[in-house]
């Protein structure tokens, strides 16, 4: 009835063998990286040619801005008066097994006021329960769905908010912020055409929405994983004319990411330069009016040992260096709060109003339930779930 640790206890020791391996490897591979960087960053036709190749159907980071993909840069101050709206979502999934099929939504947010020190934090939470809602194309609503749909609403309200305060102080800077990439990734094959289109239609609104206003705005992945950079490095240094194609971003570095590098690079409060994603699904958002292309650049959040995260930007905010610097500085001074664990504070605060514990499901559920027998109508949780109930109590 749990697991019989003593079992794994070898494997878990050989953990310790593979970890320096691997560590050793990397800090063998990583000078000749670093050397490789440097001769991309000669290549005066390197934007050209990824531009080309992202045609082709290749996948990586194609330099952008105007910025040598080398470039590094400290943060500036942070504006003494600044509005930052944060933004982070949860869910509860749907069960068949509870007694009342149903999925939940929770947008929290943290607005913080850096002129007047003012906050404010709340959450916005839905409950769908309609057959609209919980089958799209007659089935039921996959966890990917789902998430696209609370991805959606995070940038509805962070879009809402954020425009909000421009308004209430029309003077006063403001930086829309939302926990993870910026950018609505939606696979053709797995949602419904009528699903898709909606999604994508009320996603264009929000962020066209923040564009008109000119407020900054951009998503904050904590340990990124992925090797857009090394992908362009590669291209770089490819003798062929037809550069790499095809090759779906892979890189002849194996074990390593862009995280790795720029470890490596990035001095505490430094960032990278800016990018643009080469990759399918941005070309949703660069083949459009207004042009909404996913940028992205690194970030060093760390102080006493590198942090580095990915911060994701749409165009109207990459193409304003005034706008990346406020990205910048305001990252790295909120980063800055959380001491030995660097991350933004109003993400974390953020998080804390969107989160949905589980004795916060068990009530939910049982709300839901009430709401049956007061409706004269039978429920029960499946038996098996029932069963799973009673033996893990013991």
């Amino acid at each position: 009835m749990t697991l019989r640790l003593h079992k794994v206890s070898k494997q878990i020791d050989r953990l310790q063998e593979s970890a320096i391996a691997r560590a050793e490897k990397l800090r063998a591979d990583l000078p000749k990286v670093q050397r490789a960087l440097d001769l991309a960053a000669g290549r005066a036709d390197l934007a050209q040619k990824a531009k080309a190749e992202a045609e082709r159907g290749w996948n990586g980071a194609m330099p952008s801005c105007g910025e040598a993909i080398a470039f590094r840069k400290s943060a500036s101050a942070a504006p003494a008066a600044l509005a930052l709206v944060a933004v982070d979502g949860s869910q509860v999934y749907p069960d068949r097994h509870s007694a009342s099929l149903f999925y939940a939504i929770n947008i929290g947010y943290f607005i913080l006021r850096s002129d007047s020190g003012e906050t404010a934090a709340d959450s916005e939470p839905a409950v769908f329960f309609e057959d609209e809602s919980l089958f799209p194309d007659g089935i039921l609503i996959s966890q990917t769905i789902l998430n696209a749909r609370r991805t959606v609403d995070e940038m509805s309200v962070l879009s809402r908010l954020a425009i909000a305060e421009r308004a209430a102080a029309p003077g006063r800077p403001v930086f829309a912020l939302a926990d993870g990439g910026f950018a609505l990734r939606i696979d053709e094959k797995t949602f419904p055409p009528a699903e898709r289109e909606s999604l994508q239609k009320r996603f264009f609104s929000a962020i066209d929405s923040l564009a008109r206003e000119g407020i900054p705005a951009a998503g904050y992945i904590a340990r990124p994983g992925g090797s857009p950079v090394l992908s362009l490095i590669d291209l770089a240094l490819d003798p062929s004319p037809k550069g790499k194609a095809g090759r779906g971003g892979r890189t002849p570095f194996p074990g390593l990411d862009d995280r790795l590098l720029f470890e490596t690079l990035l001095a505490p409060g430094e960032r990278s330069a800016v990018f643009e994603f080469a990759a399918y699904w941005n070309d949703l958002y660069r083949n459009r009016e207004p042009n909404q292309s996913a940028h992205f650049f690194y970030l060093n959040v760390g102080q006493r040992y590198p942090v580095i995260a990915r911060v994701e930007i749409p165009e109207w905010t990459a193409k304003d260096p005034a706008l990346v610097d406020r990205v910048h500085a305001a990252l790295v001074e909120q980063s800055s709060v959380t001491l030995n664990d660097p991350y933004p504070y109003a993400l974390i605060r953020a998080d804390e109003e969107a989160f949905v514990s589980g004795e916060e499901k068990q009530y939910l559920e049982e709300q839901m339930a009430v709401s049956l027998i007061r409706g004269g109508l039978r429920f029960n949780r499946s038996e098996k779930l029932s069963h799973k109930g009673r033996a893990r109590k013991h």
